[in-house]
């Protein structure tokens, strides 16, 4: 009698089985890396062969922002009932595909985040130093053995990608058998990331954001500063400019400066009268020198602001007309401008006026998402993140 023989095939035995994960373990707003190393934790997956389930090849830089979404994981995305946004989403695909300039090349996780099981697009942002939801300072680094993490998969055959290629401590929380753990993100968290993407999406495409100039601090006193930092005006960035002629090196009160005052105080005078009575009663206040209290609005704080950044001044009790203090904030605009030519003087205006409402908005966007609702009592310093602010090259 003889005994039956098994051949393995040069290629090994391939088990073939069908992936799982638990929908509530990959939520909206999650990375590529996320998914993927879940998905191996809770298949015994290696971070070899989850990579080769993705489509992406292990040793490729950069390769969880491939230029084209990997079909193979949009097919693996389709037969774990995960919708093609979602895929699309995690590889910053679709309408996030402008946020690629400012994804960080390292992991970068904020601890809170960490402990519910999460990693989301906002924490690769390279242009934010902590996190909006927690407002902790983002980590590159693992807590155990301080190696720097790299944002991708590698490439062990042994270890999945939710494991430190260091010292294999896990990156996310995972039970004791290994299997990936999540806890529970509200409504309003979820808003509040989507809001933030599309912040950042409106300033991708600029070039202090593309190119690193840019470090939004997301803490809830990020508008404020310590008292040894200096005041600095700033201009708006992405308005209409016309071709540089040449540029003016100083600025006297003549007829044009005039009138970018009026255009100014008209401008002032239309987001003043959007005040509510009790804002208004809290901005008469704060320019008597009384307590700085919580504003009863975002809109007479993001005003407050506003005019600070136009007039100049480090200190809210300033922006009284009474001082007679010049605006050196509109003049610097004005210095900062090409020569016009005599009869321009409307087509600066409109620039002029683009450039209040701009600033506004991007005053309107920064306290509204940082939930600033105090003016603290210190020196003030005029932050140019998050908005689009540049600082004023130094002459």
């Amino acid at each position: 009698m003889g005994l039956p023989l098994l051949v393995i095939p040069p290629g090994g035995i391939n088990v073939v089985a069908s992936l799982k994960l638990s929908p509530q373990l990959f939520a909206p707003y999650e990375t590529a890396w996320a998914w993927s190393a879940k998905l191996a934790a809770a298949n015994a997956l290696s971070a070899f062969e989850v990579a080769a389930l993705m489509g992406i090849p292990a040793a490729q830089p950069r390769s969880l922002l491939p230029l084209r979404i990997p079909r193979a994981a949009l097919t693996l995305g389709r037969s774990m009932a995960l919708p093609s946004w979602r895929v699309k989403q995690a590889f910053l695909g679709g309408d996030l595909e402008c946020l690629h300039p400012l994804m960080s090349e390292f992991l970068r996780r904020c601890p809170a985040c960490v402990r519910l099981g999460y990693h989301l697009i906002l924490h690769q942002m390279r242009v934010l130093d902590t996190c909006p939801l927690h407002h902790v300072p983002l980590r590159e680094h693992c807590a155990r053995c301080a190696a720097h993490l790299a944002y991708d998969l590698g490439s062990s055959k042994v270890h999945g990608p939710i494991t430190c290629p260091g010292c294999t401590a896990p990156l996310l929380p995972v039970t004791r058998s290994g299997y990936p753990t999540t806890g529970m993100i509200t409504a309003r968290e979820f808003g509040l990331i989507a809001r933030w993407l599309a912040f950042l999406k409106r300033r991708a495409a600029q070039p202090t954001w593309r190119d690193g100039g840019i470090l939004v601090n997301t803490g809830q006193h990020a508008l404020t500063a310590y008292a040894q930092e200096a005041v600095r005006a700033s201009v708006p960035a992405g308005v209409g400019r016309r071709p540089v002629i040449g540029q003016r090196a100083s600025w006297t009160s003549n007829a044009e400066y005039r009138e970018l005052k009026l255009r100014y105080w008209q401008h002032a005078n239309a987001h003043w009268l959007q005040c509510d009575k009790p804002s208004r009663h809290w901005y008469r206040h704060l320019l008597q020198g009384g307590a700085t209290e919580d504003t009863p609005s975002v809109h007479v704080l993001a005003f407050v602001y506003w005019r600070m950044t136009w007039q100049g001044c480090s200190n809210p009790y300033l922006l009284r007309r009474g001082h007679g203090v010049p605006l050196y904030g509109v003049a610097e605009w004005q210095a900062a401008q090409p020569a016009p030519d005599d009869d321009d003087l409307a087509a600066e205006l409109s620039v002029f006026s683009a450039a209040l409402e701009a600033s506004w908005d991007e005053w309107l966007d920064c306290i509204d998402l940082l939930g600033v609702t105090t003016l603290e009592r210190r020196i003030w310093r005029l932050r140019a993140v998050p908005s689009a602010y540049v600082p004023l090259p130094q002459t």
